[in-house]
């Protein structure tokens, strides 16, 4: 009879724990395209802060 209840409610529990790790993985796998997006940001903030100094540089020569 106990185990009439305890096998539905232990394969559920299971089914949930694999629901939860999926999610993880996925919130992982954003993580890691937001921070690839964030560097490629970053590296062309970079190089248009290098560029406009560099024309500042030239104008203040003028």
């Amino acid at each position: 009879m106990a185990e009439a209840i305890i096998g539905p409610l232990v394969w559920r529990l299971q089914e949930m724990a694999v629901g939860q790790a999926r999610a993880l993985v996925s919130v992982n796998d954003d993580i890691v395209r937001l921070r690839d997006r964030l560097m490629w940001l970053q590296a062309f903030l970079r190089e248009a802060d290098a560029k406009r100094r560099a024309v500042s540089d030239e104008v203040n020569k003028l």
